[in-house]
């Protein structure tokens, strides 16, 4: 240190000693003072100055040490102490940092040190922990000015080099190994307007992460995260979406989501100044480029039986929409029967739209010209592959904040559109199950109409969303037209085909019967319907025949026997679906005279067919173990009975019947069931009296299928009933004795199970009502 001063005397020498370096900044001392009077030290001072990571404020600490007037000598620590703002300076370095929304830290007070020392190559590092009010855009609540307190904040004090700031990857390591995830930062408690607009957002914590440009060298991006606020009506709510695998899942509890932008900070900065660029709801990870190991954000709003996934949200200042260089995706009941997560994989969301429906390949145009579409079906194009999505939307009493919500965003010439957006959807096949030669289920986004003369049909999705519409059935809607649910069973190709429209809205159920919202029905399938393979449509074609001539009206019963049911709720990941048709006992020839004695041919069927996916199959005792399965079913029975002989009052009746059960499932397995029955029946009529049967029947059932197990079930029959006196008197009396030889593949044991069966009811009018059934069995192994 120079002596600037000097003096001598008898007593000791006294003198000065000052130095000063005003450029210091990392890690150096900036002044020191030694002073002696008449030999004695009694003024010492060392001053060093250095860098906080991440925010770049000055910070300065002195040690002072002086002789007081009665000898004693004491030292002074000031600690830590901020000298400037942190604005993110770390000049003459070159630190590619990108503020976003998190401006800079100001008044820092309470500075502590703490025991963790950082050391890595390039540099080191001391902690402390710091009281600050943070600079953030837009603060509606909680905050004075824009600017938020916080308490706790984490930093970094550069310990060497000194003279230079650390290097980009020393940088890069602190945040890394350091970090909460990869970010150093600290707590705040806010509410603010995203880029200005009505999308409100409760901020929780800020921070500083690394991250990669596009010329892949580092740079470090500010991160404001915390909890989207979302419409309440709608069932909108956050996911997340794993690029490297595609999956969606839900946001995990107390996990925050980061709001960053891009904007590159400059010698000039102004934390007060607006800088452009995208305000975006994403990992700081991809603010340029696509980090495999990252994740992406998005709104997910779930319409029961349908979900729609708006991706990378994004929003502007000045501008109260949604945006998204990602165009929706939609995933339909189908797509969605086939995830078993919240929603379909999508890939990486780029190029790649996985098990989803990309809105924007909507539209006539198709995929050649699909940002075309996009723009034609209402969703306009801002700036380069930035889209408006959705309107921000807000209701208001006065000045006073109520609610929030979306709006589908209108465009078109003039923004005048029609109120649903309507896409034609991908002329494709969309398989759900595919089993060779055993079971195959598929969607197809067509349909061809039954009735001649025959019509095809595009299918088409018509699309809506108004969280705040005064009518609540018109806060969302997907409907799709003009679809066919295809199912294949063992070599019964295209065995049944459902044809309709399957539309979500709010407040209804998931509907197949109703019509499109297309103005012009000519471009929807009129009812739905249900077509059969040309193996089976012989028997459908007797059955709609007997069932015409029993109700008179076959097209009521047809739609009364198609049964559709979904269960697609917000809470399930695990969706189903379950289609049925069922044609009940038809008895020919219809009403009394089926039961006249004196009738001689009586034919009676029946028809069941209907496939599931998802529908829980219990593989073992315990209830909480179920295995998700698909399958599918075909069984028609039928019985004739012809008059032999008749005398008087009196008459024999020879009686055939027949069956066919065809069932395929996942497990895998295709099995056939083959029933015949031949017997006799005494029938005799009573005028006013009544009338009385009896049955008499043996027969066989013959099981076998892919999984090797032949079953042969022989059995017996004997049935007596009579009604008296105009029915007001019922008696019947059953036996029944079966007995099954069982063998499941070679070399396996044969079981015999034998059961025997009675049953008998009585009944006399408002007085006497009895019904009893007890049954026998016993399994052995034969062989």
């Amino acid at each position: 240190m120079p002596v600037t001063k000097i003096g001598l005397s008898g007593y000791g020498t006294s003198m000065v000693s000052k130095w000063a370096n005003d450029e210091a900044l990392f890690a150096q001392v900036s002044k020191a003072e030694f002073n002696v009077y008449t030999g004695r030290t009694s003024h010492e001072l060392v001053q060093v100055v250095s860098k906080e990571y991440p925010f770049g404020a000055k910070f300065i600490r002195t040690i002072t040490i002086f002789r007081m007037s009665n000898g004693y000598v004491l030292r002074v620590d000031s600690g830590w102490k901020a000298q400037t703002p942190g604005l993110y300076d770390f000049a003459p370095a070159s630190f590619s940092i990108h503020p976003g929304v998190v401006k800079g830290v100001y008044n820092i007070r309470n500075i502590k040190e703490a025991p963790d020392t950082y050391t890595t190559i390039g540099g080191s590092f001391k902690a402390v922990t710091y009281d600050a009010d943070v600079l953030i855009d837009n603060v509606v609540e909680g905050g004075q000015n824009n600017l938020v307190p916080s308490s706790g904040i984490v930093g970094y004090i550069q310990l060497s080099p000194q003279g230079a700031p650390v290097s980009d990857a020393a940088f890069v390591n602190l945040l890394k190994d350091r970090g909460l995830n990869n970010s150093i930062g600290g707590t705040i408690n806010c509410v603010v307007k995203i880029a200005g607009t009505q999308q409100h957002m409760k901020l929780n914590r800020f921070d500083v992460s690394p991250s990669v440009a596009s010329n892949g060298l580092p740079i470090f991006v500010a991160s404001a995260r915390g909890s989207v606020f979302l419409p309440k009506e709608g069932s909108w709510s956050m996911v997340q979406h794993k690029i490297g695998d595609g999956s969606v899942i839900p946001l995990p509890n107390q996990i925050s989501v980061p709001l960053i932008k891009e904007g590159l900070r400059k010698p000039d900065y102004d934390p007060n100044k607006v800088l452009t660029g995208l305000h975006r709801i994403a990992d700081p990870a991809n603010l340029f480029v696509t980090d495999p190991t990252s994740v992406n954000y998005g709104f997910l709003q779930n319409m029961g039986s349908q979900k729609v996934l708006y991706l990378t949200p994004s929003f502007k200042d000045g501008t109260e929409k949604l945006l998204s260089k990602t165009p929706p995706l939609f995933a339909d009941s189908f797509r969605l029967l086939k995830s078993n997560s919240i929603f379909p994989n999508i890939g990486n969301a780029t190029t790649d739209f996985g098990q989803a429906i990309a809105l924007l390949n909507g539209g006539a145009e198709g995929a050649a010209n699909s940002v075309a579409a996009f723009a034609k079906a209402g969703i306009q194009e801002m700036g380069k592959d930035v889209y408006e999505i959705l309107n921000l939307n807000i209701k208001k009493e006065g000045e006073k904040f109520l609610e929030q919500g979306y709006q589908l965003a209108k465009g078109g010439v003039n923004g005048l559109i029609d109120k649903a957006l309507k896409f034609d959807l991908p002329n494709m096949e969309y398989e759900l199950v595919n089993l060779d030669k055993v079971l195959k289920i598929k969607i197809k986004y067509a349909s061809t109409s039954k009735a001649a003369p025959a019509k095809n049909y595009v299918g088409k999705f018509d699309f809506d969303v108004d969280s705040l519409a005064n009518d609540a059935v018109d806060n969302w809607k997907g409907k799709m037209n003009n679809l066919s649910l295809v199912v294949s069973v063992g070599a019964l190709t295209d065995l049944m085909t459902v044809k309709g429209n399957f539309n979500a809205q709010k407040g209804k159920a998931l509907d197949l019967g109703s019509k499109g919202d297309t103005e012009n029905d000519n471009f929807n399938l009129p009812t739905p319907e249900i077509q059969f393979s040309d193996a089976v449509e012989p028997v459908i074609r007797i059955l709609e025949i007997l069932a015409s001539l029993s109700t008179g009206d076959y097209g009521s019963a047809l739609k009364k026997g198609l049964k559709i049911a979904m269960s697609n709720s917000g809470e399930l990941w695990q969706y189903k679906f379950e289609a049925s048709k069922e044609i009940p006992l038809v008895r020919f020839p219809p009403g009394p005279l089926y039961d006249a004695p004196q009738t001689p041919l009586k034919l009676e069927c029946s028809l069941q067919v209907g496939f599931h996916v998802n529908a829980a199959l219990k593989v073992t005792t315990d209830p909480t173990q179920l295995l998700p399965t698909a399958g599918a079913f075909f069984a028609f029975r039928g019985r004739l009975t012809v008059m032999c002989f008749s005398l008087g009052v009196g008459t024999i009746y020879a009686i055939g019947e027949a069956g066919i059960k065809l069932i395929a499932d996942t497990s895998p397995n295709l099995q056939i069931i083959l029933h015949f029955g031949f017997g006799a029946q005494v029938g005799v009529g009573l005028p006013v009296v009544g009338t009385a049967t009896v049955t008499f029947m043996v027969g066989v059932e013959i099981s076998g299928g892919t999984n090797g197990a032949i079953a042969i079930t022989a059995f017996m029959l004997f049935k007596g009933q009579a009604e008296l006196l105009g029915g007001l008197v019922s008696i019947c009396i059953m036996i029944e004795a079966r007995g099954t030889v069982t063998k499941i593949g070679p070399g396996a044991p044969a079981n015999c199970e034998v059961q025997v069966t009675f049953a008998i009811d009585v009944s006399i009018f408002l007085i006497i009502n009895i019904h009893f059934k007890e049954s026998w069995n016993e399994s052995r192994q034969i062989a």
